[in-house]
């Protein structure tokens, strides 16, 4: 038979791309090779006790499991290297891997934080390719760097909800001095991989495509001001669970009851698992003299989902002889009220039979459980002192109370739906080593 036909222009276009590809990394591997790096790193060693809501499952951020005791050291102990290359002339990279208590089952990929080469074709413009940390926080770069940070941790009411840290993709970033202030415009676009937690711990993967963010920054005197904006398609792998509610769920739908379908489709909407993303963010820090003014306000729009939130912090420091003393107040707001249990037993018994019914009733409420635990419906107000008693190394005191209310602890983890309260002492020590 001819050889001609089997030959596909579109396999050609595919292993010329590849070829290049391959062409192009063993260039960046051998300039690698030759070239030594910058290498440094950063740490938190850290301990934290808690009272009233001990055990259940505090969490730093929806990417951890949750502690599963009163006292432990794995949510805020983490450990960081980064490793710089700077080529002639103007050519960049750079790759930071975390280690962090992760759920079981996380991909060792999750680790690098951040992974790119960078090209500077003119002083003030910088363009990258790789894994980049998206600027939609204040502290977007430095999350994990504790010592960067004034708190024992950021705070959790608005960075708790934060899976979307790294895009796989492109990155502009363009400089400018404008009158009497300095400006910096940042843009991403790319996918992302991801693992986040559901309420037992256990691990969640997550997907975003077409996910573009941007960052507008503002510094003048002391004033930081920072506009972000992230929007995109998001998706969780709910498992074989979900899949057989939704499944259940249908078939009650198609009960011929009067009211029945509509009740369904609630739920259905309440059991978000990919949609459409648009977060909005505004920030300011300000330092003058001995004292330094962060906040934070954020508002997240996810059509039909128990996602969608506001959300803001404060917080107020002094500085005086290597002590700073700090407090911090913040809150998340669910954008939708929660879902109540429909009764299906009554409107559904005369016509299939209380058997039935009862099984179509806990359907429901599983459901309504479900998708109520995505709300996150709390605040935390907390007060610390950090001690820089080292030119790398800082150690912190911090105290924060925290209040959930029914059906809104996305924040937790082995969460039974009910109001809940606790508090939570946290020391620990940042370090900073190679900077």
């Amino acid at each position: 038979m001819p050889a001609a036909k089997y030959f596909s222009p579109v396999g050609a276009a595919r292993s010329a791309r590849t070829l290049l590809g391959a062409s192009a990394l063993l260039a960046a591997v051998s300039v690698f090779a030759q070239t030594a790096p910058e290498i440094s790193g950063f740490g938190t060693l850290g301990v934290t006790h808690e009272r009233g809501a001990g055990g259940r499952g505090y969490v730093r951020n929806s990417t951890q499991p949750g502690t599963s005791s009163s006292f432990g050291g794995a949510l805020d102990s983490r450990l960081g290297a980064q490793f710089d290359w700077a080529f002639v002339p103007d050519w960049e990279a750079s790759v930071q891997a975390v280690a962090v208590k992760r759920p079981q089952g996380t991909p060792a990929s999750e680790s690098v934080e951040r992974a790119y080469i960078g090209w500077r074709p003119l002083a003030n413009t910088r363009l990258r390719a790789g894994r980049i940390n998206p600027d939609i926080f204040l502290y977007a770069d430095s999350r994990n760097v504790g010592y960067s940070l004034p708190w024992a941790r950021p705070p959790v009411d608005f960075y708790g909800f934060a899976p979307v840290v790294a895009i796989d993709g492109l990155d502009l970033d363009q400089q400018w001095h404008a009158g009497d202030a300095d400006w910096r415009l940042r843009v991403t676009h790319g996918s992302a991989r991801a693992s986040v937690t559901d309420l037992e711990g256990a691990r969640v993967p997550l997907r975003g495509r077409g996910l573009t963010a941007l960052a507008l920054n503002r510094f003048q005197d002391g004033l930081l001001l920072k506009l972000s904006f992230l929007q995109g398609h998001l998706g969780f792998d709910a498992g074989d669970q979900v899949a057989a509610l939704r499944q259940g769920l249908d078939e009650v739908a198609g009960i011929p009851v009067p009211g029945v379908s509509e009740q369904v489709a609630a739920l259905q909407r309440n059991l978000w698992t990919e949609g459409n993303i648009r977060y909005l963010s505004l920030a300011a820090q300000y330092e003058t003299g001995p004292w330094t003014l962060i906040g934070e306000a954020s508002n997240l729009t996810v059509p039909n989902s128990p996602l969608a939130s506001r959300r803001a912090y404060a917080s107020a420091g002094y500085r005086r002889n290597g002590f700073t003393y700090y407090v911090t107040a913040g809150a998340a707001r669910p954008r939708r009220s929660e879902e109540s249990s429909p009764d299906f037993v009554s409107s559904l018994s005369p016509v299939v039979g209380e058997a039935v019914a009862q099984q179509a009733q806990a359907l429901g409420n599983f459901a309504v459980a479900a998708g109520n635990n995505f709300r996150y419906d709390q605040n935390t107000v907390g007060i610390g002192v950090r001690w820089d008693f080292s030119s790398n190394a800082a150690l912190k005191l911090q105290w924060d109370r925290f209040r959930v209310a029914s059906n809104g602890g996305a924040g937790l983890r082995y969460f039974n739906g009910a109001a809940t309260d606790g508090q939570i002492l946290t020391v620990l020590v940042d370090f900073v080593w190679g900077q």
